[in-house]
């Protein structure tokens, strides 16, 4: 489930190109203002018995148009106008609250400046057909049922892993440049992993695989560097084709591709 928000400004407002941490606290106040006890179980990861504390959301970055935004340094200045931003979620529970906060409350804020809401819009679900003759390369057993999608990222895709370095194992970000089918391979168990704690059964069809854009993939800006709170996010931002599980894809359109989703990374929209 899916929903499309709009905001007016009727002033030039500057906020930090680092965003993505204050759209998530603004999420949760919308939570709260709806149902206190909701929004402080799902922040604390209360809402399930697991020691994977997922949420099933993600968001956007802001839709801006590119004539209503001045980026300098650090720093994004949005001009006068309408822009959006898209909140999505497999829960319709969250997607309920969310929206009886934002009627509720109206605006969101982030660092100093606040952001009237004047539409909320819900998004009609998304169709995925069977579809085997645009996935290059994808071999499936002929008992299952191949689907296909063309997305694009309305926020950039993180996906990590385990590496030595000096002796010791850290987390490492994939880039861009990394083995492909290694990163395919990371996104697929993240999904099932998560469909699984959500629906309590595995999906019937495991399969996936994704395949970036091989034109755009090489460009300097699929790979993205965020600043959330802290720490340094290396994530990924490239049109892809994903085929296999309709239901694994549709899980991740509802609530994101790869890790962090619910700190607004792994966000798509149909190509």
């Amino acid at each position: 489930m899916r929903i499309k928000v709009i905001f007016q400004t009727q002033l030039p407002k500057s906020i930090s190109i680092n965003y993505q941490y204050f759209l998530s606290s603004a999420i949760y106040n919308l939570l709260a203002k709806s149902n206190l006890d909701f929004a402080s179980s799902l922040h604390n990861g209360k809402h399930i018995n697991t020691t994977k504390k997922f949420k099933w959301f993600t968001f956007s970055w802001f839709q801006i148009p590119k004539g209503q935004r001045i980026i300098f340094n650090s720093t994004m200045k949005i001009l006068p106008g309408q822009f959006s931003w898209f909140i999505s979620s497999v829960w319709q529970e969250f997607i309920q609250y969310l929206v009886n906060g934002i009627l509720e409350l109206g605006e969101i804020k982030i660092q100093k400046e606040s952001f009237q809401i004047v539409q909320v819009e819900t998004l009609p679900d998304i169709i995925i057909n069977k579809d085997n003759k645009h996935c290059p390369n994808f071999i499936f057993s002929e008992t299952k049922d191949v689907y296909c999608k063309k997305f694009s990222c309305l926020s950039p895709i993180v996906v990590t892993t385990k590496k030595e370095y000096n002796g010791k194992l850290a987390k490492y970000y994939y880039r861009p440049s990394d083995d492909i089918k290694e990163i395919s391979q990371k996104i697929r168990q993240n999904l099932i992993n998560k469909y699984k704690i959500f629906y309590g059964v595995e999906p019937q069809n495991t399969s996936l695989e994704i395949f970036f854009d091989e034109k755009y993939i090489k460009k300097p800006d699929a790979e993205r560097k965020i600043t959330y709170k802290t720490t340094e996010i290396k994530a990924i931002m490239c049109p892809f084709t994903v085929c296999g599980s309709q239901e694994l894809i549709k899980f991740g359109y509802e609530c994101g591709f790869g890790e962090l989703n619910s700190a607004g990374f792994g966000m798509v929209k149909e190509i």
